[in-house]
């Protein structure tokens, strides 16, 4: 990785400086709260993954663990379950230990045993585990870091309890807690107030569009791409300054730019990216024009062997739905998220039909009951076909509690039945308790395509 020229790199290495400035040098700080922006999250995740590797920058060793927190009561044994799990997976390190015959005297088996004895504390064993972890380590000198970057919080206060007990257990001696918390809500002040006298919170003033829109920018100026890339950054911009005819002057350029390259997936992309910034400023007719066209332009490169083509349909149909709805045509707008579900299925693209059903039968939930079951019942059934891990990361979670609930009212206790076993195996035994928990959160957002997933 090329630092000098690598825009993103750049920011990695302010944030590893931030740290080596202002934590590193200090050996009574056990709690670490990075400040961040929601935007900025990926770039943390990269940044962690990073240090994850040989090529980390920190002098801290980290143990990076994306569990999921649930309640503070089981949060402590799913992460040394998943601790366990990655360790005894990670073929590399035992390989790169042995090559540099280097001693790691841990025994993880230890742990096993202790997680199966139902009266352990597990907050303890996870603190016992750092603490023989970090001492295990080839240089014991170093600082073990446990960097907590969980994908879902069920509740902030409930994880503030969690991260307090920790601390007020103890921390062992050279070893920290990471983790991560957003600068505009600032959930946890309190507990970092609390714990003054070992914490540390960081922010690092970062342009992370400035870096991406570097990136875009970079290359020959005279490749239609690059040039394409210039287009979406202005109109980015103008969509910031509330500026319509400028966005109308760079997105026509773009569809010259992209007619001119004769490749009609690039023709076709910029018809909805256009379309879709005008979204800010609802012009709707224009937009429903820019799609027309655009879906037809991408309908031509696929019928010459352009595959590229396949998810600009599948998201041209999703925007042309999402214009429908905020135009109060909600009938017109669930026939079209159901077309987007069917191109989904048809192209090979399977979660995404999920989710365009899911808008879809959302659309018209109060209006058609009818319609309403039997789209709800189409992506349940679909939605059971397709492989665990991809199941995970789509609305099915959703989808299957909407299912039930309507099964419960139509007094179908059997498929009720059906429906909670299938959910229990892959996202525990409080799915529904999760969903409408989740679901209350996002009761403030309208549900279009353009802001949910």
């Amino acid at each position: 990785m090329n630092n000098e020229h690598n825009p993103i790199a750049q920011l990695i290495t302010t944030i590893q400086q931030k740290w080596i400035n202002e934590v590193s040098p200090y050996n009574h700080i056990q709690l670490v709260r990075w400040l961040i922006k929601p935007d900025q999250a990926r770039l943390y995740e990269g940044f962690l993954r990073l240090e994850s590797t040989p090529n980390g920058g920190l002098p801290d060793v980290p143990i990076v663990l994306l569990t999921a927190f649930e309640t503070k009561e089981i949060h402590s044994r799913k992460l040394i379950e998943d601790w366990i799990e990655t360790f005894k997976k990670d073929e590399k390190l035992q390989q790169e230990l042995k090559v540099r015959n280097l001693k790691f005297n841990w025994n993880i088996a230890d742990y096993e045993a202790k997680l199966e004895n139902e009266n352990t504390d597990c907050n303890i064993l996870l603190l016992e585990m750092l603490s023989t972890f970090q001492k295990a380590m080839p240089n014991p000198q170093l600082h073990l870091t446990l960097s907590l970057y969980p994908y879902s919080i069920e509740d902030t206060k409930d994880y503030s309890k969690w991260i307090d007990n920790l601390i007020q257990l103890g921390m062992p001696d050279k070893v920290r807690l990471m983790f991560f918390d957003y600068v505009e809500e600032r959930h946890f002040d309190q507990l970092i107030k609390k714990h003054q006298d070992v914490s540390k919170s960081l922010a690092v003033p970062i342009d992370l569009q400035g870096a991406i829109n570097k990136i875009a920018a970079a290359g020959d100026p005279n490749d239609p791409e690059v040039q394409f890339r210039q287009c979406m950054i202005e109109m980015s911009k103008s969509v910031t300054k509330k500026n319509l005819p400028r966005l109308h002057n760079w997105g026509k350029k773009g569809l010259m730019i992209t007619q001119k390259s004769g490749s009609k997936s690039a023709f076709a992309t910029a018809h909805v990216i256009y379309a879709g910034m005008l979204f800010n400023f609802k012009e709707y007719q224009i937009i429903e024009e820019l799609l027309q066209k655009g879906l037809a332009i991408a309908k031509q490169g696929l019928s010459v062997g352009d595959d590229i083509c396949k998810p600009i349909i599948v998201q041209n149909y999703g925007y042309q739905a999402s214009c429908k709805q905020l135009q109060k045509q909600k009938d017109t707008a669930a026939d079209l998220f159901c077309k987007q579900a069917e191109m989904s299925i048809e192209y090979g693209f399977g979660p995404q039909a999920l989710t365009a059903w899911w808008l879809g039968y959302n659309v018209i939930k109060k209006r058609d009951k009818k319609r309403y079951t039997t789209i709800i019942t189409e992506a349940y059934q679909y939605g059971v076909t397709l492989p665990t891990e991809l199941i995970k990361s789509t609305c099915m979670a959703y989808i299957a509690a909407d299912y039930y609930n309507s099964c419960e009212k139509n007094r179908n206790t059997e498929e009720c039945e059906s429906i909670d076993l299938f959910m229990k195996e892959i996202e525990g035994e409080e799915w529904r308790e999760q969903v409408e928990t989740h679901r209350k959160e996002m009761e403030k957002k309208s549900l279009s395509i353009l802001n949910w997933f």
